[in-house]
């Protein structure tokens, strides 16, 4: 697998019209691989977020697109329009070997932008299935991640565990919601809605296979359109 970080530059018109759609962007990023190049999804699927992130301290803000796929994707139709192009707009590393060396006890900072959503056992839609809707507050998408935490291969810590922080009453989870949003647009003539959340934390392995599984194919729905990438840095 590949992870890519590209640098935009919100003060370019391309950037600006980039990121106001999430359609656009999604269908920009596929367009950055050649034909047939996503077609093994054993592999790997393509994941993508979009984000604003505190760098040179809290200095500076950041858009940042990180794009993991299971092969290099050529990020110059994205640079040439909404982006920098310096040596330092755009980051490839290749995390094959980063993922094998996942073991369990580590602690890493996670970021991830999700959709949080649950099956309604009394609304039916029009084939008959239970409807699928979205979590909306900040307490039920914050569950909606911690009981998936276990299936996915890692746990998050507390204020205690770390002993580090602002936070030492050592009850408190060390996971925030740093953002929130909503995306409406039509797909296949239907109206669609995505209610995101980005939390970013700190947690520790317990299972590396699955952990592993979660970063190369992402978590919950929405993946398509910017959802269920994690990132991992040092805490």
């Amino acid at each position: 697998m590949f992870l890519t970080r590209i640098f935009l530059n919100p003060s370019r018109r391309g950037c600006r019209e980039l990121i106001s759609s999430r359609q656009r962007l999604h269908a920009v990023v596929l367009n950055c691989f050649p034909p047939g190049a996503l077609d093994a999804p054993e592999e790997g699927r393509l994941l993508w977020r979009a984000s604003r992130r505190a760098v040179g301290g809290r200095a500076h803000e950041a858009l940042i697109l990180y794009v993991s796929s299971p092969v290099p994707m050529d990020p110059s139709l994205i640079v040439e329009t909404a982006g920098y192009a310096t040596d330092e707009g755009v980051t490839v590393r290749d995390t094959g070997a980063f993922l094998e060396a996942l073991s369990p006890g580590q602690r890493w900072g996670f970021r991830i932008t999700v959709n949080p959503t649950f099956r309604d056992t009394k609304q039916r839609n029009g084939k008959g299935k239970k409807k699928t809707l979205a979590h909306v507050t900040i307490a039920q998408q914050t569950q909606w991640l911690l009981d998936r935490t276990e299936a996915n291969g890692f746990s998050i810590l507390t204020s205690r565990e770390i002993e580090a922080g602002e936070r030492v009453d050592g009850a408190n989870l060390v996971v925030d919601c740093v953002g929130r949003g909503i995306e409406k647009f039509q797909h296949d003539g239907t109206y669609v809605t995505i209610q995101m959340a980005t939390f970013q934390g700190v947690l520790e392995v317990r299972d590396p296979a699955r952990l592993r599984a979660c970063l190369v194919g992402g978590m919950g729905r929405s993946k398509a359109y910017g959802c269920g990438l994690m990132t991992l840095a040092r805490p």
